[in-house]
């Protein structure tokens, strides 16, 4: 019987594991972070977006995403837009900045972009205007 409790309880502890991981780990680090802000970016998803920069960017994304709404044929081509992550770095500046590049295929175009990611409360964040 003591097995059969010991196993229960492995098996409950285990789901209990799997199902309460960390739903913040996409902000774990600035490589995760910027592969799921640089489609987002790239294909004007303003809802992702806004999850994946620091607070203080928001004025500027509601300013793009006015402009972008001001223009439906140009923001009906960016959100069809292919994306694709070619290769991800980063140079740590100290513990809480980094520097990410990121070099991309968006429409079967070879490019590149640098952003600076911030740690806040924990969070990798990206940085899109430099305060």
């Amino acid at each position: 019987m003591k097995k059969l409790e010991l196993f229960a309880l492995v098996v409950v502890m285990t789901l209990l594991c799997v199902s309460c991981k960390n739903k913040n780990d996409v902000y774990s680090t600035p490589e995760k972070v910027m592969t799921e802000f640089i489609p987002a970016y790239l294909t004007a998803d303003f809802e992702s977006m806004f999850k994946y920069t620091v607070p203080t960017d928001a004025v500027l994304l509601r300013n793009i995403q006015k402009m972008l709404r001001e223009h439906p044929d140009r923001l009906q081509k960016l959100q069809q837009t292919e994306v694709t992550i070619e290769k991800m770095s980063s140079k740590f500046v100290n513990d809480t900045l980094a520097i990410c590049t990121c070099d991309f295929t968006a429409d079967n175009e070879k490019s590149s972009t640098e952003f600076r990611v911030k740690k806040i409360d924990g969070k990798w964040l990206v940085e899109m205007s430099e305060n």
